[in-house]
This record gives structure tokens, sequence and C-alpha cells, in this order.
């Protein structure tokens, strides 16, 4: 059977009040993208949380994002006073043509892409770069 290639960000047809899309495929992980400085005209200070996520999750983030939010910021206090700008959401196999990875703003419309305030996607690597970041699997936030 042949590999459908995503070329373009899913969204939802319909407005349903979230700020993500349902994914077409297993989400492998997330990226939170927290800006550090929130009130300064800059945007080169942020943190990073990935968590990389069980092919069993839901494919709507917006079904699980606040609890993940929540044991975000009780797991790391230097997040007082940051402000969350959105998710990267990775889907599917980039290797295979079959996924992605994708940004989507806290802005409550689930029917647009966004660009990532960072001007791109940022890897775990890259994290030092901007500020920080740690990486958890989903089992370790909800166990």
């Amino acid at each position: 059977m042949p590999k459908t290639t995503i070329t373009e960000a899913p969204v939802d047809a319909v407005s349903d009040g979230g700020n993500f899309a349902t994914m077409p495929k297993d989400i492998s992980h997330v990226t939170f993208y927290f800006d550090l400085t929130p009130n300064k005209a800059e945007d080169d200070s942020f943190f990073f949380v990935k968590i990389d996520t069980p092919d069993s999750v839901n494919d709507d983030l917006d079904t699980w994002y606040q609890d993940a939010l929540n044991e975000i910021v009780a797991r790391n206090a230097q997040l007082a006073g940051a402000e969350l700008e959105g998710v990267a959401i990775k889907f599917g196999s980039a290797r295979g043509g079959s996924g992605g990875e994708f940004y989507y703003a806290i802005d409550g419309d689930s029917t647009d892409v966004d660009y990532a305030p960072t001007g791109g996607l940022v890897a775990a690597r890259e994290f030092a770069s901007y500020g920080g970041g740690v990486s958890y699997s989903y089992g370790d936030l909800f166990s």
C-alpha cells in the first residue's frame, strides 16, 4: 500500500474551540514553546518541553493538553511568569514521507497552522541556544 505524503499541516475543517487539529496519524512527540520574557519585545528567550508519546495517546492534543501543561508547570519552577506561546506536534514518519511536524499557537483556532515564534521549529539539541528545555516521556508525566 503506498504511503500518503503529508505536505500541508492538518487543520480542522470547522473550529471546535480548541487550539490543535486532530492529527491524521499517531503523534510521536509534542514540544511546548514557553516565552520566558513575555512582556518584552524580544523573542529569543524560550524554554521548551518535549514529550515523547506512545502510539496509544489521543491524536487530538486538545484532549490532554491542559493536564500536560499542569504537570509541566508543576515540575519546572523556572516557568513561573512564562507564557505558553504554542505547541509543535510531530506525527507519523518523516522518513517514510507520511508525517510531519507543525506548530500551533495557543489562539483558540484549530482551523489554521501558525508560525513558531522562534522563526522555525526547534529540535531538542537546540534548546540550550534559546534558554533551555527538558524532555519527558508521556509516562513520566502521567504515571
